[in-house]
């Protein structure tokens, strides 16, 4: 693929090295620098048909929690299951259990000497790390954690400190409160690891994020005694507890939302996992159903299931997401920089790699990540480009690792996986053409209420086949629109 507008065997006019530096400086400052004072904001969506969470940083979506209102039991990644094996197959080192759910749960044992442990008929605690999608069962996993905002139990011994935590005097610090921790826990078969958020931390916060952990485990404990197989343990589906517990910092200055419940949830969450940050924080409720689009944040959104991607400056991403690893390649298009084309690529791929882990986290995608960045020929701006990008990395929640520059020029990323991509969740492979992708139904009604709610005061024109579920949409939202049906129109058609 062509890189840049221009031809790549260039006359390059070298500029004299104390104005490149000073324009390599100004660079760096102009991106760095480029911050409000708007702090951390959460945005609540909540309609019929799904409830979406938008959690911002300096005015920018980071993260997007989605929750699909589809009728069917919850069975969502994290959720713990007292379960019972049905079948154990050793050529595959596969393990099925019945959790309760339509399909069997998958559980990989990665050594085939420890396979011989699991017996068809036994029960088995187990949790959910992927959930169910197409014709696959949920992949679980036997060792459960209970995740809190500073420590995380396991349902192993084991005491442990988040490997972000770089600073050796923390990590002493925190090891002396993990220890005077592990003291109230002796006669259990549990441990406990510091997450990151941990760093810096208030003992009596960490203790308290622990203390509630364990009400939690003796909950599930009492279950496993008095419940039998199948059945739920405890529920980790509540996205607005997620964003909270896992998202959000002291730097939470606004929550919004359009339900008055959603809103109110949002204040006991921060309560218990933010406390002291309750007060400073503004609670909003919205009068217009769509925040997302009221806000800004529906075209992130959007953005996150398109392949290509125009951001700043003309430059365009292409994500092509397969089942062995993501492929991301970078192309300066339309973007100018300075006369220099070696500062110019070096820019563009700064620009690139900061919206790149942006869009990472936003499309929930993990695994193995290859970029294809603009070639960058001096060996000085090229190492700066790899630390940019481990800095930029190192403020990603899920554990993520750049191993290096290849000599084609590829940067290749690690990313922990936890759960499908949004895409792969609201979009499904096109049955015609079996390559391209095509919305799902939950995305085609998205859409539909979308452009249905621009024509307040106005009849609205529909296909008989989905009249009755856009209307009962259109009456529990209360927007100000009558539906008619209209033949002859497609499926996702409207008319005025």
């Amino acid at each position: 693929m062509e890189k840049t507008g221009k031809k790549e065997n260039f006359s390059e006019k070298e500029l004299p090295i104390d104005t490149q530096n000073e324009i390599k400086e100004e660079i760096i400052s102009e991106l760095e620098n480029k911050k409000s004072n708007t702090g951390q904001e959460i945005f609540i969506e909540d309609l019929p048909y799904w409830t979406r969470v938008a959690i911002l940083e300096e005015g920018k979506t980071f993260e997007i929690l989605l929750d699909m209102h589809n009728g069917q039991d919850d069975f969502s990644a994290g959720n713990i299951y007292k379960g019972k094996i049905v079948d154990v197959v050793p050529s595959m080192q596969a393990v099925f259990i019945n959790i309760g759910s339509e399909k069997n749960a998958y559980l990989f044992v990665p050594s085939r000497n420890k396979i011989e442990k699991y017996k068809s008929g036994d029960e088995i605690i187990v949790q959910i790390k992927k959930e169910s999608i197409d014709s696959k069962g949920a992949k679980v996993s036997d060792n459960p954690t209970i995740p809190g905002k500073y420590v995380v139990l396991t349902m192993e011994k084991k005491i442990g400190i988040s490997k972000k935590i770089a600073s050796n005097f923390e990590k002493a610090r925190i090891r002396k409160i993990l220890a005077k921790l592990e003291n109230e826990i002796k006669s259990e078969d549990i441990g406990i690891v510091a997450r990151t958020e941990a760093q810096d931390t208030p003992e009596e916060l960490i203790k308290e994020d622990f203390e509630r952990l364990l009400k939690v485990y003796q909950e599930i404990k009492e279950k496993i005694k008095n419940s039998p197989a199948p059945t739920l343990l405890w529920s980790d589906s509540d996205i607005i507890r997620k964003a909270i517990r896992d998202y959000s910092s002291v730097r939470l200055k606004r929550v919004v939302s359009n339900s008055e419940e959603k809103l109110k949830k949002a204040q006991e969450y921060i309560k218990e996992f933010l406390p002291g940050t309750h007060e400073s924080v503004k609670f909003e409720l919205s009068d217009s159903p769509f925040i997302f689009q009221k806000y800004g944040i529906e075209e992130d959104f959007q953005n996150a299931l398109k392949d290509e991607i125009e951001i700043e400056g003309g430059i365009r991403l292409i994500f092509n997401e397969t089942e062995a690893f993501t492929a991301i390649d970078v192309n300066t298009a339309s973007f100018t920089g300075t006369e220099n084309l070696d500062i110019t690529a070096y820019q563009a791929n700064l620009i690139s790699a900061k919206e790149i882990i942006r869009q990472l986290r936003l499309r929930k995608i993990g695994g193995i990540i290859i970029v294809d960045f603009i070639d960058v020929k001096g060996q000085k701006l090229k190492r700066k480009l790899f630390s940019e990008i481990k800095r930029i990395i190192e403020k990603d929640k899920e554990r993520t690792k750049v191993f290096g520059i290849t000599r084609l020029g590829l940067v290749e990323i690690s990313r922990k996986k936890s759960g499908y991509s949004l895409k792969k969740i609201l979009m499904s492979k096109c049955p015609t053409c079996k390559n391209g992708y095509v919305s799902s139904d939950i995305l085609k009604i998205h859409e539909t209420i979308l452009k249905i709610s621009k024509y307040q005061g106005k009849i609205v024109k529909v296909s008989p086949e989905n009249f009755k579920i856009l209307d009962d949409i259109v009456k529990k939202l209360k927007l100000d629109v009558r539906l008619q049906i209209k033949y002859g129109l497609g499926k996702w058609e409207v008319a005025i």
